[in-house]
């Protein structure tokens, strides 16, 4: 699989990147935090599968993002990726030429199946799924970490408090306290300073 990531959180695509090779080794996946540096990679990436452009791209619109790359690159798969996961929104990706929609709370685990089936010639609308239906080719969903709480992971390697990842990510500082709760119990560690001995040992960080 070779996969594009476009989003301006450079710690979101850090974590993204390190996490999918982390669980499949075999990917080549890159982030760029521009759409114009997306679009000149892709220039030169002919074996490009699938591209995921956030939805709220500084100085561009996620969904404009997706259509002009659709009309530059238009065998590669088109993926809206966001934190706000709502119909409404899927349903403008999908009109705007998305063959999916995820959402950065998914597992990563789940994301890469979401992934396959779309690079297999598939759809992921999770909203638009008829009840009691699964993802082709997909495993139960995943325990583990979110791509969100890799970012926050990474940020709480690089020495950073609550306050100054809140600030960082833009996110209230009580989501992050309750990320690194949900990170202590993915990785079943007493404290942060044992969250990070176990997601060195694991090779997330």
């Amino acid at each position: 699989m070779n996969l594009l990531l476009i989003d301006d959180h450079p710690m979101f695509g850090v974590g993204f990147v390190h996490a999918l090779t982390h669980l499949r080794p075999g990917i080549d996946a890159r982030a760029v935090l521009h759409l114009e540096q997306g679009l000149e990679l892709a220039r030169t990436w002919s074996e490009l599968d699938v591209v995921l452009i956030d939805y709220r791209l500084a100085g561009d619109d996620g969904l404009a993002g997706l259509r002009r790359f659709g009309a530059h690159h238009p065998l590669v798969a088109r993926v809206l990726i966001s934190g706000q996961e709502d119909q409404h929104l899927q349903t403008q990706a999908r009109t705007a030429g998305a063959a999916g929609f995820l959402g950065k709370s998914l597992p990563i685990a789940d994301i890469l199946a979401a992934l396959e089936k779309i690079i297999g010639g598939g759809e992921h609308f999770p909203s638009h799924r008829p009840a009691g239906t699964q993802m082709h080719n997909a495993a139960p969903a995943a325990p583990g970490p979110t791509a969100r709480q890799l970012e926050v992971l990474l940020l709480i390697a690089r020495g950073q408090q609550n306050k100054q990842i809140a600030h960082e990510l833009g996110i209230a500082e009580r989501t992050v306290k309750l990320h690194v709760t949900a990170l202590l119990d993915a990785l079943g560690a007493r404290n942060r300073t044992h969250l990070l001995v176990l997601a060195r040992e694991s090779g997330l960080v």
